[in-house]
């Protein structure tokens, strides 16, 4: 079995316009996969950074 890995940031967006920056709006939380394979922007918050494993079976697995 492959792992593929990818960094991903959680983020509070507005769900009908994500990017959108009005302060005071309602937010949902969404993952955002970085598919280049480069690390998202390090910031104070721990909640942001991730990274998502991608299991793939190959054959004979």
């Amino acid at each position: 079995m492959k792992v593929k890995k990818y960094p991903v940031a959680m983020r509070g967006r507005n769900p009908t316009n994500p990017t959108s920056r009005k302060p005071g709006i309602h937010l949902e939380q969404r993952l955002e996969i970085n598919p280049d394979g480069l690390c998202n922007t390090l910031t104070t918050v721990q909640k942001d950074t991730l990274v998502l494993e991608k299991y793939i079976k190959e054959d004979g697995d």
